[in-house]
């Protein structure tokens, strides 16, 4: 896999894992 591949992987995953905390948890953001 390349390594461009993987960061963006890595970030998308970031990203989404930051959205779904934010929808959880409103108060804190």
């Amino acid at each position: 896999m390349a390594l461009t591949t993987f960061v963006i992987l890595v970030i998308t995953v970031l990203l989404l894992a930051y959205l779904v905390a934010a929808l959880l948890y409103p108060e804190k953001f």
